[in-house]
Parts: C-alpha cells; sequence; structure tokens
C-alpha cells in the first residue's frame, strides 16, 4: 500500500487503533461519491474542464486511476498573457500522459465582456459553457465535470448571503445540475493540495487566484480563515449543513407548488393569482416572488406588487417577457406579445445552426443506434427519407403533422399543444423543421411517423435541440 495514494482523516472523527486505519483512498472516495450522488454510469464518457490548476489536474488523475472514460477540454480565455498560453501546452500534454482525447480553444474574452457588457467572470464562464456543451455533444460525452469542491460551495454560500439570496443560494454547489457534475464536492482544498503533493502532481498557479481582485478570492482569502478559527472542522460542518440545506430547499419548492394550487388558476395563456387567498397565506410576499421571478420579475417589483392590493386595480407591472394586471379579485399574468418571426434554411453539410436563443447540431451517422436516449431534445431520422434544404420556422396556425406513437393519425400542431398545456410563452416558442413542406419533428416535443428510422433504415441523423 503507498500511502500516496490516499489523504489522512482526522482521529477524531475515526477512533481506530492503528494509523492505517486512520487513512481513506481517495480514489475510493470520489468512486463513493459518484455512486451516492448517480453522477454517472461506469461506461458513460465525461468531459472533463480542465484550467491546469491544481482542483481540475488532480480530479483528472483521480478519475484516471478510478478507471472512468474521460476526456479533456481546455478554454484559453487570453486574459493572463503568456501564461496563458503556457498553461494550454500544460494541459494537452497532461491529456497525453494519461492518453485521453484532448480538445481546446481559445477565446477573446475580453472583447466579448465589453460587448455583452458582462464582467470577465461572467464572459468566461458564458463562453466556456457554450463550447463546452459543444464539444460534449459533438464526441458523444454524457456529461461535463468541473473541479468544484467543498471550499467552493462554502464560498458561494458565504458569496450569495452576503449579496442577499433566498434558499436557493444557500443550497452551495450541487453535484449535478442535468449534464454538469461536480465529483470533487466530497473533498476540499487541504485535501486536494496534499494529494497532490503524494503523488508529485505537477500544476499551474493562476496567479490571479492569490489577490483580492474577485469578490469570492477576499472571501477565501480573509473570511473563510476567520470562521476556521471558529470552527477547525469548518469543511465537514460545510458539507453537514449544505445537505440539510438542500433537503430543506426541496420540502421549500413543495409547500411553495402546493401553495400555488389552491391559490392559483392556469387558463390558456393567462396565470390568475386569486389576491383574497394569496393574502391569507403564509410568508404571501415570497409566494408571489417565487411564482413571478420565472417570467422576470424580480422581488422589488413583486414587493409593490403585493402592497398595491386594494389600493391601485387596474396597475400593470411589466417585466421584459411579460406583464401582471391587478384585478379587482386577482393578479393576471400573460406574455408581452412582442415575438419576433424568422425561417432558416438548413443545408446537408451543415453540422449547427444558432437562432434566437436556441441552436441545432447535427451529426449524420452510417449506423443505426442500438439504443435512444429519454431526452426529447435530441431526435434520429432515417437520413434516406430527409430532403435537404430542411426549413426551421416558427409553428403556425393550420400546421399538421403524424406524430410517432399515433398509429398514422393526422394532428394539428395547435392541438397537440393544447394537449400539453403548454402557456402562451411556451407555445409561442416552439418550433418546427421541415422537409419538402412536411414537419419531421416538433422541436422538443414529438417527431414525424414518416422519418423515424425502421429496420431498412442504414444512414441515420442525429439532430440535438440546445
Amino acid at each position: 500500500m503507498h500511502l500516496s495514494q490516499y489523504f489522512l482523516v482526522s482521529k477524531k472523527n475515526y477512533p481506530r487503533t492503528s494509523i492505517y486505519q486512520y487513512i481513506v483512498p481517495m480514489t475510493k472516495e470520489l468512486q463513493n461519491f459518484i455512486q451516492k450522488e448517480k453522477l454517472f454510469q461506469s461506461h458513460e464518457k465525461v468531459l472533463i474542464a480542465v484550467s491546469g490548476g491544481i482542483d481540475s489536474v488532480v480530479l483528472c488523475h483521480l478519475m484516471h486511476q478510478a478507471g472512468c472514460h474521460f476526456g479533456i477540454a481546455h478554454c484559453n480565455f487570453q486574459l493572463r498573457g503568456t501564461d496563458s498560453d503556457l498553461d494550454a501546452v500544460f494541459v494537452k500534454k497532461l491529456a497525453t500522459t494519461l492518453q485521453v482525447p484532448f480538445f481546446e480553444t481559445s477565446f477573446k474574452t475580453d472583447d466579448f465582456a465589453k460587448e455583452k457588457k458582462l464582467s470577465i467572470q461572467v464572459a468566461a464562464r458564458e463562453l466556456r459553457y457554450e463550447w463546452l456543451e459543444k464539444i460534449r455533444i459533438k464526441n458523444d460525452f454524457q456529461y461535463i465535470a468541473t473541479a468544484h469542491h467543498l471550499d467552493d460551495s462554502l464560498e458561494t454560500v458565504l458569496y450569495n448571503f452576503t449579496k442577499g439570496c433566498g434558499i436557493r443560494g444557500l443550497h452551495g454547489i450541487l453535484p449535478k445540475n442535468q449534464y454538469i457534475i461536480r465529483p470533487l464536492l466530497f473533498t476540499h482544498k487541504k485535501e486536494i493540495l496534499a494529494f497532490a503533493k503524494n503523488q508529485a502532481i505537477d500544476f499551474r498557479e493562476d496567479i490571479s487566484n492569490a489577490t483580492d481582485k474577485y469578490a469570492r478570492n477576499s472571501i477565501r482569502h480573509h473570511v473563510v480563515p476567520i470562521l476556521e478559527k471558529i470552527n477547525p472542522a469548518l469543511p465537514k460542518t460545510t458539507a453537514e449543513n449544505i445537505t440539510r440545506l438542500r433537503e430543506t430547499e426541496q420540502l421549500f419548492n413543495y409547500a411553495i407548488e402546493s401553495l400555488k394550487k389552491e391559490i392559483c388558476k392556469q387558463q390558456k395563456d393567462q396565470l390568475f393569482i386569486h389576491l383574497e387567498k394569496l393574502k391569507n397565506a403564509p410568508a404571501p410576499k415570497t409566494l408571489l416572488f417565487e411564482w413571478l421571478s420565472p417570467f422576470g420579475f424580480n422581488n422589488s417589483q413583486t414587493g409593490q406588487m403585493f402592497d398595491s392590493i386594494g389600493h391601485q386595480a387596474g396597475a400593470i407591472f411589466n417585466s421584459p417577457t411579460h406583464q401582471l394586471l391587478l384585478d379587482r379579485e386577482f393578479f393576471i399574468l400573460e406574455k408581452n406579445n412582442t415575438n419576433t418571426e424568422g425561417i432558416f434554411l438548413i443545408h446537408k453539410s451543415d453540422s449547427e445552426i444558432s437562432f434566437f436563443d436556441y441552436q441545432l447540431i447535427f451529426k449524420t451517422k452510417a449506423e443505426i443506434p442500438q439504443a435512444f436516449p429519454k431526452e426529447k431534445n435530441i431526435a434520429f431520422f432515417d437520413l434516406e427519407k430527409i430532403v435537404f434544404p430542411l426549413i426551421l420556422r416558427k409553428w403556425k396556425a393550420g400546421d399538421y403533422f403524424y406524430p410517432i406513437g399515433m398509429n398514422g393519425q393526422k394532428k394539428k400542431v395547435k392541438a397537440l399543444l393544447t394537449d400539453l398545456k403548454l402557456n402562451r410563452f411556451e407555445k409561442e416558442n416552439i418550433w418546427v423543421l421541415e422537409s419538402e413542406d412536411n414537419i419531421c419533428w416538433v422541436l422538443g416535443i414529438r417527431m414525424d411517423e414518416h422519418f423515424k428510422l425502421d429496420k431498412e433504415s442504414k444512414n441515420c441523423l442525429e439532430v440535438h435541440f440546445i
């Protein structure tokens, strides 16, 4: 047994007789965490975002030791001159050493941040995740892994609490959020440093981490050390508190939805909130915010809405996408009618197309998949049944198709959307894909029977709707 493969666990927490019984294999801890949080299956492929810093590099080594299938992706944000370029060289060498696939790109992050009027951190995050998702889909990775650990989760909680947040801001970084996973959330920085030292693992140091330029760095350098003096077992306590807060959030969400069923009703494309029932409910301002924030309203607005009950009948409150009317008995919410139309041609040579806030990615395969994912945002077509160019457009009145699973019966798109009980906003954002004037896919909802794969199919067109 090599001690370099293990990290020490406090004797206080594990009172045993032999020092070898105080040590726990870090790779095993990783495997246990992956299984506990159901991050991914052993046969699935993971794309790891690697900066070259100690956290992401250690994650790669642990995943390698655990026998996981993964690739490495590196973004050069061109923010640190030559150091950024050296990071890219280092990460490429790491991928070669571990014998795993490597993907890299570079961004003019400063220019993007100025153009979009974003902070550097937000701009880098947007650029990174958009690119990682493209690489994930094109190369058949099931998940994207980042190297966030318990210290990062604690910093997130403290940052959100300081800036102001609801209960959702206190659950820290989630181990799994759809296809984004964080396998290192079982451990904290000191253990990562000890593992890297014992394993003689090289990594790149980002000097910006040592400054207080960013708010999170100030929390890391000044706030957390004070808290650790108060509670030396802070990492362990953090993990326990975050678990409790995540469970509390589940109860909170359950209460929010239960009260919504009692106080609100949906009628076609409008949401009605009964004023008297709202006033008599527990924490009514919080309820109003939770129900309306998904539609673009902020906490200040929902507070004003509640205070206006009984005083300003007829008042209208606006968000970027919706408007809310204060009527005599109800708040009435509906979508602003500011829809923008668009028609796009898709040629056989196209591998991707961006439209408004969405994206389609196309992959042609000379084989038929043995199994199909359950995601509705992925469609598989018989390539020989498709005629290019395809047309991508919003659905319109009179559209019909032959949905899979309806034994060849025709159905109007409008009727399908009504059956699904979509609200007006959702309906206005439904797109269809056409081949020779025939709808082959209502995006994210249902394919047409005439374009599906069958036992005679030889080539497949796989389409992802993002």
